[in-house]
């Protein structure tokens, strides 16, 4: 998900100091709180990290609710979300006997066809997880404008500015380095993937790796391309961005796992797609941050 020159949005003025009263009916989470979370988090332990990256969409969701100018701008990615969610899970439904027939012919015995029907069931259970990775990178693509102005309002509300490397960039030419390069992430992504699926031919632990598996690459992926943005907007080169990730695998993947883990949420799932893109923008922010912070350390 790269950026381009933003769409026209008013400047946001720096945010006031938070009144001392508490008339209000809910208090808007600081912008400052959630980046000095993320910072806090820096020398901590993996685990303590990989915890934090999951918490971090739950972060981005009352963000988001405590700033409704943001709420236009996720409704074309919310519906792209929940077409492809739909479209997806027919065909898993529809589909999986079908796939499974092809891998392990139906039995005759009843014992081992009570068996077949349990591997059925993980099998579907299996591409239903995974599917929901699919769905978030698939639609990173097609909703990739939008993503990237959410992603820009975003930094702007947490930051108070915006530093744009490719300012000078035309919004056309953003359009469709962005498009580009995120289809690139998207083959890349399925030529890990899908040799993966060739698990399911072994028998009964075949579909567990593939899970596991499945589920930490797909998370990777997910923290790269949700923390594009941000990172892409310093100038990182592909290679640094790359490098980023890897060297926070903790904190990246966590978010990955947490982004996936609301798509098993009835009706939140609808909002994951811009809820990754405000989770990815905090933490793209974070990553560029500590390396910048790196030689001072």
């Amino acid at each position: 998900m790269r950026t381009h020159r933003p769409f026209p949005y008013p400047p946001t003025r720096p945010h006031a100091t938070a009144s001392l009263s508490m008339t209000t009916a809910a208090t808007p989470i600081a912008p400052t709180t959630i980046l000095d979370e993320l910072r806090a988090l820096r020398g901590q332990s993996g685990m303590r990290r990989f915890i934090g990256g999951i918490k971090l969409p739950l972060k981005a969701m009352r963000f988001i609710a405590a700033h409704p100018k943001m709420w236009p701008w996720m409704i074309i990615p919310a519906l792209i979300n929940l077409v492809l969610f739909v479209i997806t899970a027919v065909a898993l439904a529809m589909n999986a006997p079908e796939l499974l027939g092809w891998l392990w012919a139906q039995p005759e015995a009843t014992w081992l066809k009570v068996v077949w029907y349990v591997v059925l069931a993980v099998v579907l259970l299996a591409s239903v997880v995974l599917s929901y990775f699919a769905v978030l990178m698939v639609a990173g693509v097609i909703a990739s404008p939008f993503n990237d102005q959410l992603s820009v309002i975003t930094e702007r509300e947490l930051r108070g500015t915006v530093a744009d490397a490719r300012d000078g960039e035309s919004m056309i030419s953003g359009i469709m380095r962005s498009i580009v390069i995120s289809l690139v992430t998207l083959l890349a992504y399925l030529a890990c993937i899908i040799p993966l699926l060739f698990l399911h031919l072994i028998p009964g632990l075949g579909s567990l790796l593939n899970t596991v598996l499945g589920t930490a690459v797909s998370a990777i992926f997910l923290a790269f391309e949700y923390s594009d943005a941000a990172l892409d907007r310093q100038g990182f080169s592909l290679k640094e961005k790359i490098a980023r990730v890897r060297a926070h695998l903790d904190l990246a993947g966590g978010f990955g796992v947490g982004s996936a883990l609301l798509m098993l949420i009835p009706l939140v799932n609808l909002l994951v797609m811009p809820v990754a893109v405000v989770g990815g923008t905090m933490l793209g922010i974070e990553l560029r941050e500590e390396r910048d912070d790196a030689p001072a350390g």
